[in-house]
């Protein structure tokens, strides 16, 4: 039986009912809902956690990781993390910079994988677009630092497939699959405000995610 929990930011939460009163709503409006629709429809029985948080960066989702990721029965961890540190860290100085993301996102995966040996990973990229057109007032800053905030995008998934390389986790190449999808629509297709996807976003999110599930034997 497939048992995935999900880990992340305001992407993976995407508005998710906490209370527990709501099932429909248990896993957001965003590209978990999708893929729980999908495997819950082809392989009944299949349990999905939502457990992202918005506004979380790496060292906040370090701080729940016991009661939101240790003690969750699950087979498939999937975590999507990175923008906010380098977006707290340009705004506010606030972040993790690069060295620490990358020291507690591996501190994250050796507790997981202590506490469950059998458990597969799933890393996912982090990305960002850059919406020139009438930039929504979010992403004003990201568009006029686009060197700055692209540069330490670039090392964010540089770690994150550094880390899924040596623990052999799946890598869900995120950014990549919105790199192509810029050749058949415009930036604010994929995203509302730089950082959060659309419908369409968040469709090729799910798209990408099972794409690796299933090449990955997983299924």
């Amino acid at each position: 039986m497939l048992k995935i929990l999900f880990q992340g930011d305001s992407l993976t939460d995407c508005g998710r009912d906490r209370t527990g009163n709501n099932p429909v709503q248990a896993y957001g409006y965003g590209y978990v809902n999708i893929i729980a629709s999908k495997l819950t429809c082809d392989y009944p029985g299949t349990v999905i956690y939502n457990r992202a948080y918005n506004g979380s960066r790496i060292g906040d989702t370090y701080s729940r990781w016991i009661e939101d990721a240790l003690n969750v029965d699950c087979n498939i961890m999937s975590i999507l993390s990175g923008v906010n540190d380098i977006g707290f860290g340009i705004r506010m100085n606030q972040g993790a910079d690069a060295k620490k993301f990358k020291f507690i996102y591996e501190l994250m995966i050796n507790e997981a994988l202590e506490k469950k040996p059998d458990l597969k990973l799933m890393l996912c990229e982090p990305f960002l677009f850059k919406i020139e057109n009438n930039t929504p007032e979010l992403g004003k800053d990201i568009v006029a630092g686009w060197d700055l905030w692209n540069g330490q995008l670039m090392e964010r998934r540089g770690i994150v497939r550094e880390l899924a390389e040596k623990y052999g986790a799946v890598f869900v190449p995120f950014a990549e699959s919105f790199e192509e999808a810029l050749k058949k629509a415009p930036p604010e297709h994929w995203s509302i405000d730089c950082i959060h996807a659309t419908n369409a976003g968040h469709e090729i999110m799910a798209r990408t995610w099972l794409r690796c599930v299933e090449e990955a034997g997983l299924l």
